[in-house]
């Protein structure tokens, strides 16, 4: 009996489906290619912003020891200066070097620099230079210095951007610029010090000298006084003298005949009061040994009230030192000679903290967490597109034979 065998049109044969796709394996690679090339395409037009966030950390204890020396020697010169008027100069420490780079990075003149070398963004596509530097202002001003968070002991700079490379060599830019800026800042303020403390001993002496030639000046015209009117009231006790002596050589008062005062009582009443003396009545001859004696003074300021006192107040002045000593402090040398031996002088290295560049971590904004892997997408729709792309290629093409036979 002969077997009748049905062939089921509506039935997947997988031979044929197989040998299709073989027959158009380069169409199906063609799509993949296509489907990747687009993707890498996309990619390249795409900007994937970032958030670059870098620690900077403050020198260690290797470095802040290249300052000891000069901070101990600083510490004598602040203790043992003579002028406590100057101003006193600040030892050099790990935080104060960290807080003086901070505020430098704060001004934000090394980003806006950085932003210009690198190329951080594309002066072509701004109308005008003004329009550029308004720009980079901004992208500079948009840079944050934070504060330590709560699981660090560093501050960070912040920054959101698009090319990690370029923001890598802006950051080693920026730290390689900012020591030097702190050194200079430093020798600046230590060099104003030295100006101000400099100008504050001229001053002090200036003005030492000048009150003491004041008081110098004061005391001379108060003596000149003393002995001007010692000689006026002189000259004047000798007119008197010699008018008492006259009126006594007339009277023939040789010497005086002044009595003791004497008080009589009779009947219980005072009998003799006597309250003036008249000057003439001690006699010429004791008169005109006054005016002898005074005319005659080998010197006259033993009798001269408060001249002492005064020529003791001058003499004080002209033995003062106070001026020679302070003319002769070397303390301001002193300091620029530390100054010259600190590491503020040398040509070596300055650090005053450092960017941790290498350990910047990037946090991507647009990144797709459930697309580990893009290309691999990319793969399977070129092959889905490729797979579909051949069956209607072959379909139509059956559909095509089948007309012709049937015609």
């Amino acid at each position: 009996m002969k077997k009748n065998y049905q062939i089921d049109n509506n039935e997947i044969n997988l031979i044929e489906l197989i040998y299709t796709f073989w027959e158009g394996k380069w169409k199906i690679v063609a799509a993949v290619v296509i489907s990747l090339t687009a993707l890498i395409s996309y990619q390249l037009t795409q900007t994937n912003n970032f958030t670059a966030i870098t620690e900077i950390k403050p020198i260690g204890i290797k470095k802040t020891n290249e300052h000891l020396v000069f901070n101990n020697l600083l510490a004598y010169a602040n203790t043992n200066t003579r002028n406590r008027d100057e101003g006193k100069f600040s030892i050099i420490t790990s935080a104060n070097l960290l807080s003086l780079y901070i505020d430098i990075l704060n001004d934000r003149s090394v980003f806006e620099d950085a932003i210009r070398k690198f190329n951080l963004l594309d002066a072509s596509q701004y109308n005008n230079d003004q329009e550029y530097s308004e720009a980079v202002i901004k992208l500079a001003s948009s840079i944050k210095i934070l504060p330590p968070p709560a699981n660090s002991l560093h501050y960070t700079i912040n920054f959101t951007y698009d090319d990690a490379k370029k923001w890598k060599s802006a950051l080693i830019y920026v730290d390689k610029s900012v020591s030097p800026l702190v050194k200079q800042s430093l020798v600046e303020d230590f060099n104003l010090l030295l100006s101000v403390s400099k100008n504050l001993k001229r001053y002090k002496l200036e003005g030492l000298i000048m009150e003491r030639d004041h008081n110098l000046e004061d005391l001379t015209i108060k003596i000149k006084n003393l002995l001007d009117d010692y000689d006026r009231s002189t000259s004047d006790r000798l007119e008197y003298l010699k008018e008492q002596s006259k009126i006594a050589e007339e009277l023939g008062i040789e010497n005086s005949t002044i009595a003791a005062e004497k008080f009589n009582f009779q009947s219980g009443l005072l009998m003799n009061i006597q309250t003036s003396t008249p000057f003439y009545l001690k006699g010429y001859k004791t008169i005109n040994k006054e005016i002898d004696l005074i005319s005659n003074r080998p010197n006259k300021k033993p009798f001269i009230k408060e001249l002492y006192e005064l020529e003791k107040s001058q003499r004080a002045l002209e033995q003062d030192k106070s001026i020679e000593r302070i003319e002769k402090d070397r303390s301001l040398d002193l300091l620029k000679e530390i100054k010259q031996s600190s590491p503020l002088e040398d040509n070596n290295d300055f650090h005053a903290a450092s960017v941790n560049i290498f350990a910047t971590k990037y946090e991507y904004e647009d990144e797709d967490k459930s697309n580990k892997n893009p290309l691999l997408l990319a793969i399977a729709i070129g092959l889905i597109a490729g797979i579909f792309y051949v069956l209607i290629s072959d379909a139509f093409q059956s559909h095509r034979v089948s007309r012709k036979k049937t015609n």
